[in-house]
């Protein structure tokens, strides 16, 4: 009898076990609007989620336990977009066009670290307007929510949505951004499209200089000229420009790239890697920490929008934790920032 019992305890306990370590979904739900917008220029939207894995919402923590909970949007996030939209227009005093709106990343994460919560947002797409397969782009979003406190998901959950409610209507009175007229089979050629208006990837030589933003990297326009410059085995040890006022400014602390001889170094942790170009794209090697949230940060080329109050350093102390690797990155155009492609790993 005694070892009946003590079998189904264990097979109790090994069964709470597995469960524990079971995914739980945390279902999420596009706000309504507050009220019906007139005289939009839209009356209905179509979406298209172009991200690997369109099921994929990412993961939040639930409970004092920190559960790992799977994002999902039920009904579908194309249904409640569709009925949020629906919501949010007069279609008495709408024009008979359609927003089409091109999901590229929409990616919740959170880790806890010393007992404090981080919650990551990660939102991007592409939204264009028209009819009868003629359309302009009217918005391009791109944008990192970070939120870091004692409990991060409920409060994450609220501004991200509000956020995508927010981008969604902002864009049915809004203006285009450029004159080009896309087809749809334009769109899903987008990236081609857009490289092809830059001169940072057609100009056959770059220009030398100093470039303190990627706009002004991606149009090939330095931002100031190089003052001195040296240089060692194929790496830039010294580099330095006058600012506005004919003080000498040193590149490697401030500046987003350099072009010396016609061949780009990017910066990232006060060092200038050089980049090698593709007929596409453009790649650099170069060490990257993890981080206890499994990612890998970089401390150049990141744009993100800070909420919860004053930082504190935090950002500053992540790019620091975690074991430095190597990897291979490729610029990615659309934002400046870098994605990593892959681990070198050394040959023993």
């Amino acid at each position: 009898m005694r070892n009946t019992l003590t079998f189904l305890l264990l097979l109790t306990v090994t069964s709470i076990f597995a469960q524990s370590k079971k995914f739980i979904i945390e279902e999420l739900n596009l706000p309504d609007p507050t009220q019906a917008i007139s005289n939009s220029n839209y009356n209905k939207i179509k979406l298209q989620d172009v991200r690997p894995d369109p099921e994929n919402f990412g993961i939040v923590m639930k409970g004092v336990s920190d559960r790992k909970a799977k994002v999902k949007f039920s009904p579908s996030f194309e249904e409640q977009l569709t009925k949020m939209f629906d919501k949010g227009i007069d279609k008495s005093s709408a024009k008979d066009q359609e927003l089409f709106f091109q999901l590229r990343d929409l990616n919740y994460l959170e880790v806890t670290i010393d007992f404090t919560q981080y919650g990551y947002f990660d939102f991007k797409g592409l939204i264009f307007g028209g009819k009868d397969n003629q359309y302009q782009l009217i918005k391009k979003i791109d944008t990192t929510l970070v939120l870091y406190k004692m409990d991060v998901t409920k409060e994450m959950e609220k501004q991200s949505l509000n956020y995508i409610k927010n981008s969604i209507f902002e864009s049915v009175s809004a203006s285009p951004i450029d004159n080009r007229v896309y087809t749809l089979e334009d769109i899903n050629n987008y990236d081609r499209i857009a490289k092809s208006r830059l001169p940072l990837y057609t100009n056959q030589k770059l220009t030398d200089g100093i470039y303190l933003n990627y706009k002004s990297f991606s149009m090939q326009t330095p931002d100031k000229p190089i003052d001195e410059i040296q240089m060692e085995q194929g790496m830039i040890t010294k580099v330095t420009y006058m600012d506005d006022q004919g003080k000498k400014k040193n590149a490697k602390k401030d500046s987003y790239a350099v072009v010396y001889q016609g061949r780009p170094f990017v910066l990232y942790a006060d060092e200038l890697y050089p980049m090698r170009k593709t007929p596409e794209d453009f790649y650099f090697i170069s060490k990257l920490h993890e981080l206890p949230n499994g990612k890998r940060q970089f401390s150049g080329g990141i744009t993100v929008q800070l909420i919860g109050g004053v930082v504190g350093g935090v950002i500053g102390v992540l790019i620091k934790t975690g074991k430095a690797k190597q990897y291979e990155c490729r610029l990615d155009y659309f934002n400046g920032k870098y994605e990593i492609v892959r681990e070198i790993v050394s040959q023993k």
